[in-house]
């Protein structure tokens, strides 16, 4: 066999190790989510459900139904995802907002301390997030926001603006200025040069760093933790980890409150993936 051919059958075996890695823990999880307690905890476990059922996801829209241990993180469990995208959603808009008009004043503009702004931002995400904790719930606390939304939407936009700003800046450079000089030609506004030319070529940069910041947003533990405390505020996450207490692991209801919450991002992700890949491609071939 051809040494290029050997050479393929290697990229395709990795692949394939690569994809089982990857998929196999979420298979794990629908899976588990269609059983019952008691098929959950069998030794040796079995990888498909012997009696599938559905009552795992009917007890999430009807809760009350069975006793648990877990019965408040089941009934958390559809407005603490609400939570989580009213959080998500608001730091992927502000995100674009604010990260699109710095991204086009770095990506275009010469000004003084231009790469040494950038350098700082990037600088600051690489501070641990555990490190700056503690001054985090101070400011928090000061402000009158604890258990409040719009104290993690704050927090998580200070955590994701710096990378917006990078990945918006270096695929604004990739458009060309023509673009711009033509929509000027034309008597077009710096406004309206924006919203009708230059933004709608750069969506696959702006749904890329939209995705990045939701993303983040909603996986995020450690500060949703720290800064909620009741259902208002509470989000996905949070209420997870809800599932394991003192007492008794639910299992099944575990995986199937992770099912619910892995949901919406990747339906998400699904819809905008070929934006997202361009994006993240067109954005890495000029910085």
């Amino acid at each position: 066999m051809p040494r290029s051919r050997w050479r393929s059958v290697g990229l395709y075996a990795l692949a394939l190790v690569a994809a089982v890695y990857l998929v196999a823990p979420f298979s794990w999880l629908v899976i588990t989510s269609f059983m019952t307690e008691g098929e959950a905890r069998s030794i040796p476990p079995h990888f498909f459900p012997h009696q599938p059922t559905l009552q795992n996801y009917l007890t999430f829209v009807q809760p009350g139904g069975r006793v648990l241990y877990a019965q408040r993180a089941v009934e958390y469990t559809p407005r603490a995802i609400l939570n989580s995208a009213i959080v998500a959603f608001s730091v992927a808009i502000l995100n674009l907002v604010l990260g699109a008009m710095a991204a086009y004043s770095f990506a275009r503009l010469d000004f003084r301390g231009n790469h040494l702004l950038l350098t700082f931002y990037l600088i600051s995400r690489m501070v641990p997030a555990v490190a700056i904790m503690i001054p985090m719930y101070i400011l928090v606390k000061r402000f009158g926001l604890l258990d409040q939304p719009l104290s993690l939407i704050l927090v998580y936009l200070a955590f994701t603006l710096p990378f917006t700003i990078w990945i918006l800046k270096s695929y604004f450079q990739t458009i060309p200025r023509d673009l711009e000089d033509a929509a000027r030609i034309d008597r077009c506004t710096w406004v309206g040069m924006m919203l009708r030319v230059f933004l709608p070529v750069a969506s696959p940069g702006l749904v890329a760093a939209g995705m990045f910041a939701f993303m983040t947003s909603w996986n995020e533990f450690l500060y949703a933790l720290l800064f909620t405390s009741t259902i208002k505020s509470l989000t996905a996450p949070v209420i997870a980890s809800w599932f394991a207490t003192d007492m008794r692991i639910e299992y099944t209801f575990m995986m199937t409150g992770g099912v619910l919450t892995v949901v919406p991002p990747l339906v998400l992700a699904l819809l905008f993936q070929r934006l997202i890949i361009q994006g993240l491609v067109s954005g890495s071939v000029k910085g």
